[in-house]
């Protein structure tokens, strides 16, 4: 039943993905660039590390597209839409105990005093994830994201996401993950994001592809920020109030 629910919901999170929607390379992000979703804005994105079993394998962040997720309303909230293409998030090589590990961060923080980031979620769409194992007895996929108020940080909350195939030698089961995971923190105006995928097989004639996933911001109202009618009556009052000072110096 919660495999059912968790597939429903990744469902739910693939169909939102808006038609049209703004969308950029991870390279024109790298490269100083940013992309925004609702009302939250997505900016100061850093490649951290790459590193493969391949040592001829090099990363090309051109092959992986961002989109914006718009209309997730306060739940699920505005999220980013990640496509890998070209083979960049795949094994095949050929390689024992092959694996790929890829580590990048930015910043999401809203643009809209009233609302305020509540939690996170995240998931693999369907389709967006093959795994064929022939001979392995372990091969997979792990997302993790940590979430902090500075870059680099963890301090906020953190979230894994894990789908894996592993044959016990002696039991012969084999066991899936989910694919999708969610998480709640306190409210935050902005959020430092590290976002590490890693793949691996154990056997060379195993592959791994990875050609879909996203991730969401759901979102909560700030009631800190004064409504318009207060700031309004607020700009009144000392508008008042600075009259009144002028009248009594002039008498």
């Amino acid at each position: 039943m919660q495999r059912a629910l968790a597939l429903m919901v990744v469902m739910v999170m693939a169909l939102a993905v808006a038609s049209g929607a703004h969308a950029a390379s991870l390279s024109s992000l790298f490269s100083g660039g940013s992309i925004t979703a609702g009302d939250k804005l997505f900016d100061n994105w850093q490649l951290v590390t790459y590193a493969a079993a391949d040592p001829n394998r090099v990363f090309n962040a051109d092959n992986i597209d961002v989109q914006a997720q718009n209309n997730g309303g306060l739940n699920p909230g505005p999220g980013l839409y990640f496509t890998a293409s070209y083979n960049e998030l795949i094994l095949y090589t050929g390689i024992n105990n092959d694996f790929l590990d890829l580590v990048f961060s930015f910043r999401v923080s809203s643009l809209d005093p009233y609302l305020k980031i509540k939690d996170a979620s995240q998931g693999v769409f369907v389709g967006g994830l093959n795994w064929q194992p022939v001979q392995s007895y372990d091969l997979g996929m792990n997302i993790t994201e940590t979430f902090g108020t500075a870059p680099g940080r963890d301090d906020v909350s953190s979230l894994a996401l894990e789908v894996r195939e592993y044959r016990d030698p002696i039991s012969g089961s084999w066991e899936i993950a989910n694919l999708y995971n969610a998480v709640e923190f306190s409210p935050q105006s902005e959020l430092w994001v590290t976002e590490n995928i890693m793949l691996w097989t154990a056997n060379a004639s195993d592959v791994v592809d990875l050609s879909e996933f996203g991730m969401r911001f759901s979102q909560t109202q700030n009631p800190t920020v004064p409504e318009p009618s207060t700031w309004l009556l607020v700009g009144t009052g000392l508008a008042f109030l600075f009259r009144c000072g002028r009248r009594r110096k002039e008498k």
